[in-house]
Parts: C-alpha cells; sequence; structure tokens
C-alpha cells in the first residue's frame, strides 16, 4: 500500500470527512447515471484502476464519471490558471471520496442482505408521481428527454432504497429525542411558526396499478372503506396507518405535515376543506392511489401552538442528528477500510 498516496488523497481510514451528506447520497447516483450515459459511445479505451477499497475496484472511468457530475453541480467555468491545478486536484479529492463511500455502502448492504424489492421500487416511483402531480407518461419524457432510459430510473430508485434502509438501520434507529429538547427549539426559534394558511395532514395510502380495470379500483375503494370504519369505530389514525398505508409515510404514523392550500391537487385539497380538525376524509382517487385523510390542523398565519408543531420539530432535530450520526458512521466505515490509491 502506498502511503504518500493515501495521506495525499485524504481518505484513509477516518483522516477526512466527506463534505457530502445524506440527501446528496439519495439523490446524486441518478445525475451520475445520466453522465455514465454520456461517456457510453466514447473510443474504447483500456480502464485503468484509480484505487481499491476492501479488493474493490474504482476505475479511472468511475472517476470521470463523477468528476463530470461535480463539474455540472457546479456549473463551473474554466479557472484562473494559477489555481487551476490546485482545483483539479481538490474536485479530483472529493470525487475519490464519495466513490469510496459508496463502494462501502454497497459491500456494507450485500453483507447484511439488505434489499430494494419490486413492489417497492414501484411505490417509490407512484410516490415520485404523486407529489409531483405527473403521469407515468409525462415521467417517461421527462426521462427521455435528459436520455435516461425508464429502466435504469428504476435501477437508481432501488440504490436510493437500500442507502434509506441502511441509514434507518445504523443511524436513525440510533437517535432518541427527549421532549425538553424538542420545547427548548420551539422557545429559541418561535418565528420560524408563523404559520401560512393551509393543512396539517396525516394520510393512509393505498396503491393502485397503473391502468387499473374498474374492478382493481372498486376493490381497493372497498378496503379503503373499510380501514375508514375502522378508523371511525375507535382506532388509531397513526396505527392504521403504519398497519395499511402503502405509503413511505406509514413509518410516521401517515404524518406528511404541512401543505399550503395551493399545493393540493384538486380533489385532495375539495376533500379536505370540508373536513374540521381531527375529521377523516371519505376516500379519495387520485391516480396513484386512494387516500384517506385525517386534517390535523388548519393554519392561519399566527404562531402555531407547541402541540401543534411538536411532531414538526421532531422530524427536523430528528434528520440534524441523523446528519451527525451519518457522518460519523461513514468514518466508522473508511476507518475499518483498506483502502489504496493509485494515481
Amino acid at each position: 500500500m502506498n502511503q504518500k498516496r493515501e495521506d495525499r488523497m485524504g481518505i484513509h481510514g477516518a483522516r477526512r470527512q466527506a463534505p457530502a451528506g445524506i440527501a446528496f447520497y439519495l439523490l446524486s447516483v441518478i445525475l451520475l447515471f445520466s453522465f455514465a450515459l454520456c461517456g457510453a459511445g466514447s473510443a474504447e479505451v483500456l480502464d485503468r484502476v484509480a484505487a481499491t477499497v476492501n479488493g474493490l475496484v474504482i476505475t479511472e472511468s468511475e472517476l470521470r464519471e463523477t468528476l463530470e457530475l461535480y463539474q455540472h453541480q457546479a456549473g463551473s467555468a474554466p479557472q484562473p490558471s494559477a489555481n487551476e491545478w490546485e482545483n483539479k486536484a481538490a474536485l479530483q479529492r472529493r470525487a475519490l471520496e464519495e466513490i469510496v463511500d459508496r463502494k462501502l455502502m454497497e459491500e456494507y448492504a450485500q453483507k447484511n442482505g439488505i434489499a430494494a424489492s419490486e413492489e417497492e421500487i414501484e411505490q417509490a416511483v407512484k410516490d415520485v408521481l404523486g407529489r409531483a402531480n405527473l403521469t407515468r407518461e409525462q415521467l417517461m419524457e421527462a426521462l427521455q428527454k435528459d436520455g435516461i432510459p425508464y429502466q435504469e430510473y428504476r435501477d437508481q430508485i432501488r440504490d436510493q432504497i437500500i442507502k434509506a434502509k441502511m441509514i434507518h438501520r445504523e443511524v436513525r434507529s440510533q437517535i432518541v429525542l427527549k421532549d425538553e429538547e424538542i420545547e427548548g427549539y420551539y422557545f429559541e426559534h418561535p418565528d420560524e411558526f408563523r404559520s401560512e394558511e393551509g393543512f396539517v395532514l396525516r394520510h393512509v395510502f393505498l396503491a393502485l396499478p397503473k391502468d387499473p380495470q374498474p374492478a382493481v379500483v372498486d376493490a381497493v375503494m372497498k378496503e379503503a372503506q373499510r380501514i375508514r370504519q375502522e378508523i371511525l369505530a375507535g382506532a388509531s389514525f397513526a396505527e392504521a396507518a403504519a398497519k395499511y398505508s402503502q405509503d413511505p409515510s406509514a413509518a410516521k404514523g401517515g404524518w406528511l405535515g404541512f401543505f399550503r392550500k395551493d399545493a393540493l391537487s384538486g380533489g385532495l385539497e375539495g376533500a379536505i376543506a370540508q373536513l374540521k380538525e381531527g375529521e377523516v376524509s371519505e376516500p379519495v382517487l387520485t391516480q396513484p392511489g386512494i387516500h384517506i385523510v385525517k386534517l390535523e390542523e388548519k393554519t392561519t398565519g399566527d404562531i402555531r401552538p407547541l402541540e401543534k408543531v411538536r411532531e414538526a420539530i421532531r422530524e427536523k432535530l430528528y434528520e440534524e442528528a441523523a446528519e451527525r450520526q451519518f457522518e460519523q458512521w461513514r468514518k466508522d466505515l473508511r476507518k475499518n477500510a483498506y483502502i489504496e490509491i493509485f494515481l
């Protein structure tokens, strides 16, 4: 192992903390793929090894693709000549750090049997469609415009789900927040809780297949009606969401948080506008599936009471703590890895 090369790149063990956080790892892989497509038709050359991580190879082509991603994100113009080599070295180091971390997490997922099912991938796609108010055809047109095949987009979603599972297993599950922390944040940041006009929501979501037959829609609607009756009979909405909802929010009792009035689709807004706080809507049919919505709060523009924002504060503090835990976990992965640099 070449110690000087490792020190120069700053990735041996835990010597350097990479700048990117959880959000970067869950999003950058899709952008990275688009650059991989661009280089697919180039002249064939012998792909040299840039580094190894626990015996896993990082090629120079992988490094080039990641460098192109960073340059695209930065919208970078050519740098002044006096700093050209310094800037190039810093960007190369950042790219290599990111690839090392990605390889380590892929290895961790394989060793621990962490995977994503086709059902989870399909539900994630439907969630994207619902939140973006897009049809599947519109999504596919947008991907085609960017040169990304639909199946490859699904593959990248699979990677995101696997990474999210790893983060939950090794990071989020270790975090405990006390009520005192939540209350302290509320009283120290009152202006953050001055509300816009809108709704605070939970939901139970039942997915529909693409182009469903009327009989399928009817069957899912009947199931939604049964769940609603169960809730009206006294079942906890949060527990029902955790049990029945086919949406990532199920893990949080169906909690969706705040939505401005104009941010909801017409069908959902119309159903919610008729509710009083604490009431549960009739099942609402949308393109991705059927929603049962609980109106937790209508907001008017005043500073919201603590009990109305407690869950939102908990989520914010939770995400901040998760970011810190993630960085430490990533440093530990590097510390225990065997890394060689050949640049």
